[in-house]
């Protein structure tokens, strides 16, 4: 790219960038891998827009990127990482905003088809861990999942993680952090059996979805059940479903990395539908939908990778016009959390 800058600018021509366009909220051009359960970038819509310096449209957007470009080469050449945050701080007066940063780094990324990681650019820990885990970092440093406070451990991002260790029979994803919050401050999940929780905090980072697809590849001594099972725990509502499908199918705006970041094998525990009557969720605490939540549920139904069990959970949702949280659990009649997540886990695992 900047060969062909320098090029442009010896033959006095304004310098033109390829890069990626629109990919955000951009469907058209990702497409649904069915033999590997993601979502993939379309090779053939990697190289469609070009930013003219002398454009009277974007000559800004040139020199933002040409100054992200400087700092990442900077990273690489010093060896060093920085979050996207600590980018926008180097020229607050030129990017505007943080969004301009990320919008910029993302593009980078397409368009060389690596991950953020390969340009020294990571993002600012999100997630949170806790349980029957080990991760031992590259400079030789442990966190014990098991032995920190009833707050979690904060997810690092990859480039920092040498190997993962883990005696768990299955890994909890929790939507929620005050949901997550709650079942490690009451210790219950200790009733579980060996297992490990996962917030992303709502809608995940991608340290977070990093590290539930290396545990669902993790291998085990256990040669009946070889891998770690995954089970997600989300709202009853189209914004729970979506996470869920980020985690399982990977995002649009990552879909040329998420082979290293979907997880196809997560399974839905709950909160489902269903389980409004069956556990008694009291009326008083369900929620009626909004206008937004239609919007949402009326775009997750036009995915045609979703399966047919979680599309007629939107109907549902739709039809009945009220959707549930997981906090509706605290007012059912006959069952908590505990003995929820219990009944839900000794049904769903292997």
């Amino acid at each position: 790219m900047i060969e062909r800058l320098l090029f442009d600018i010896a033959k006095k021509r304004p310098p033109v960038i390829n890069s990626v366009s629109n990919i955000k909220r951009k469907e058209n051009h990702s497409r649904y891998d069915a033999q590997n359960g993601i979502i993939r970038r379309k090779n053939n819509n990697l190289s469609n827009k070009q930013i003219q310096f002398l454009s009277t449209k974007n000559p800004k957007t040139f020199v933002i990127m040409i100054r992200i470009l400087d700092i990442c080469h900077e990273l690489l050449i010093q060896n060093v990482t920085a979050t996207k945050r600590d980018i926008y701080y180097k020229d607050v007066k030129l990017f505007g905003n943080s969004q301009t940063v990320d919008l910029v780094i993302d593009e980078l990324a397409c368009f060389f088809q690596i991950p953020r990681s390969c340009l020294n650019v990571i993002a600012s820990a999100k997630g949170l861990v806790a349980g029957s885990l080990k991760i031992i970092q590259k400079d030789r440093s442990i966190l014990d999942c098991s032995k920190t406070s009833c707050q979690g451990t904060l997810i690092p991002t990859m480039d920092l993680i040498d190997r993962i260790e883990t005696n768990a029979e299955f890994v909890l994803v929790i939507e929620k952090e005050a949901t997550f919050q709650y079942i490690l401050s009451s210790k219950m999940h200790e009733q579980f059996g060996p297992c490990i929780l996962i917030t992303g905090k709502g809608y995940p980072d991608i340290a977070t979805r990093q590290l539930v697809k290396n545990l669902s590849d993790l291998r085990r001594p256990d040669e009946t059940y070889p891998f770690l099972q995954i089970l997600g725990f989300f709202d009853n509502d189209p914004y729970g479903i979506e996470i869920l499908c980020v985690y399982k199918f990977g995002s649009l705006t990552m879909s040329f990395d998420n082979e290293n970041l979907a997880t196809p094998g997560i399974k839905w525990l709950g909160l489902h539908c269903s389980d409004w009557k069956k556990y008694r969720i009291s009326k008083s605490s369900l929620i009626r939908i909004s206008s937004a939540d239609r919007k949402k549920a009326y775009h997750l139904l036009q995915r045609n990778y979703l399966q047919a069990e979680w599309k007629k959970e939107i109907c549902l949702i739709l039809y009945m016009g009220y959707k549930a949280e997981i906090q509706s659990l605290d007012d059912c009649e006959n069952v908590n959390l505990l003995n929820y997540l219990i009944s839900k886990i000794s049904r769903s695992r292997f």
